[in-house]
């Protein structure tokens, strides 16, 4: 691994994703996290994890981003002594700002609800969310990951609905730059600002300065409709539902023919059913 980026969630780590892709790094965010090593995450956060797990779940990987990553930190220079790391801390306001902002935008998506529930890849990113956040301590006290189910907003029903508490929030983002910054290795670290654009982390990681303009990802919390645009894992949640989609359509379609073509069968399955539970 070359580098991992330590900064917490809406921090830049879509952007800087974009800047190691532009590199031609194998970079793992959240959905890869997800696709291709989730059932270690999970088991880890479960159980626990050694040097070696960290070492073959990423072999082959140049850089992380994002969550779970950034909380194992510690771990993954562990496991990669060689790996560089990358921090940067935004205006805690602005950062409160957008984290709010992106929860809204994820509890509101139901396109993308829909993909959790008739796609395998989106039930594996809804089981590896729930016990990722958990290990990223975002269900503190006030500060929920509710588990409900067929789009209600309910409490005691289960669907994916976040809860906002500004102060357990900002808690979070505090403890975690401070420990970072007081723990990270200084020799092989870049505290990092966006704002200074390809030079200081290029020449960080000894890339050449690309010819195009500096990246730019995930602006306005619009994280569901990159991933859309962009992303094969994605793309894979979106065929997946739209196969699922037409395989209970057939199944409804012929049903439907088949009520059609004899009438009566429908009256005695309703018999049927009001005599096996006395109605």
């Amino acid at each position: 691994m070359k580098v991992i980026y330590a900064g917490y969630s809406k921090t830049g780590t879509k952007t800087m994703g974009a800047i190691f892709h532009e590199f031609g790094y194998n970079t793992y965010d959240w959905l890869e996290n997800c696709y291709y090593i989730g059932e270690d995450w999970k088991r880890i956060i479960k159980e626990g994890g050694t040097v070696e797990d960290f070492r073959r779940m990423y072999k082959g990987v140049d850089a992380v981003v994002d969550g779970p990553s950034y909380a194992f930190w510690e771990e993954l220079s562990l496991a990669f002594p060689e790996a560089k790391l990358i921090f940067c801390a935004r205006d805690e306001q602005a950062w409160l700002r957008s984290m709010i902002n992106q929860l809204k935008q994820l509890d509101c998506d139901w396109l993308f609800k829909i993909f959790q529930v008739f796609s395998y890849t989106g039930w594996k990113y809804f089981s590896f969310s729930q016990i990722a956040v958990l290990a990223l301590h975002l269900s503190q006290t006030v500060f929920l990951l509710r588990i409900s189910r067929c789009f209600t907003t309910t409490t005691e029903v289960p669907w994916t609905k976040y809860e906002k508490n500004p102060v357990v929030l900002k808690q979070l983002y505090r403890n975690h730059n401070a420990y970072f910054l007081q723990n990270a290795p200084k020799d092989k670290l870049l505290v990092y600002n966006f704002g200074d654009g390809w030079g200081p982390i290029c020449e960080f990681l000894g890339e050449e300065v690309p010819d195009k303009p500096f990246p730019h990802a995930n602006k306005g919390a619009l994280l569901v409709k990159e991933w859309m645009q962009s992303n094969p894992i994605m793309f894979r949640m979106m065929r997946e539902t739209m196969f699922s989609l037409g395989v209970l359509t057939l199944i409804g379609a012929y049903g439907g023919y088949k009520v059609y073509q004899n009438p009566a069968s429908i009256r005695g399955w309703i018999n049927a059913a009001m005599t096996r539970f006395k109605f």
